[in-house]
Formats: structure tokens, sequence, C-alpha cells
């Protein structure tokens, strides 16, 4: 598995891409999730049902740990958790910040097919250090388990009828 081209993603005219070059932040990553949803669906629909989706053990692991060390580090001590940027009919951003990076995290659907998208800018030093260590987990653990449960909420709202 392995992120897409970004250039699809980057030629669409969605608002995110004024506001991630306004904030210095570029797409570190783009992937899609292997199914569509039905066009009487809307992306709030399979985003609520993304947001219900249970991570797996591997996720919740890495993300307690995740948790553990920036407290005990005191990375989000200043930093806010994922808010609400704007939803869209076909696009969502949320934004967070934290003592290592600015990211964006942007929800969008393409052809039917929903789309994660990260933009980042690291803080200083650290925040690149962060994002170096932090990679080979993203790849092998966070995004495999986020593109399983964006796919079965895809399969979900398929299925549902209205």
């Amino acid at each position: 598995m392995a992120p897409m081209d970004p250039a699809d993603h980057l030629r669409r005219p969605w608002r995110v891409h004024a506001l991630a070059a306004a904030e210095g932040l570029h797409l570190h990553d783009v992937w899609e999730i292997d199914a569509q949803i039905p066009a009487s669906a809307p992306l709030e629909r399979w985003a609520a049902a993304f947001r219900r989706e249970r991570q797996g053990v591997a996720t919740r692991v890495l993300f307690g740990m995740r948790r553990a060390v920036g407290w005990v580090l005191r990375l989000d001590a200043t930093g806010t958790g994922f808010r609400p940027v704007y939803a869209e009919a076909d696009e969502q951003l949320l934004r967070i910040e934290n003592r290592t990076v600015v990211a964006f995290l942007h929800l969008s659907l393409a052809d039917r097919r929903p789309r994660i998208a990260v933009y980042v800018r690291p803080k200083g030093r650290l925040g690149a250090v962060y994002m170096r260590l932090i990679d080979p987990f993203r790849r092998a653990v966070v995004y495999p388990g986020l593109l399983a449960s964006g796919r079965r909420a895809a399969l979900r709202v398929g299925a549902e009828r209205g």
C-alpha cells in the first residue's frame, strides 16, 4: 500500500489549498479509500460513519503511547485537538496544533471515493525530528488502519437506504 500520487488531489479546486499555503503547510500524504459511496450520500454521512469506526488494537496502542509520551514531554500542553475549520458538500477540514506540528486533516470526495489528506508544517527542529520518528509507524500502522476504517464506513454508507 502506498499513498496516491498527490497531483490529482492538488489540481482539484478545494479551499484547503489556499488555507494550507497561507499557513505554510505542505501536502504530506493523500490516500483514497478503496470504495465508492452512493451519489445520494453526502461526504458528511461517510465522515460520521468513519468517526464511529473502532480502530484496530495496534492503532489504539500506538495512539495511547503517543498520548503518554505527549503528556510526559508536554508536547500537547499548549496545543489543541483536532478542530473543525469548515465543512462543505465535498470537503471537510480539521486543524490541529501542538509543540511539534501544525497540521490539517482534509476529508474529501473525488469521483464518489473518499480521500484522506494530511498537510503538515513541523515546528522547528523538534517537529522535524518528531515527523521523521513517527513516519514508519504512520505508514505501517496508522494509515492502514485508517484506510480499513474508511472502507468499512464507505461500505456501511453504501448499504444504507435513504
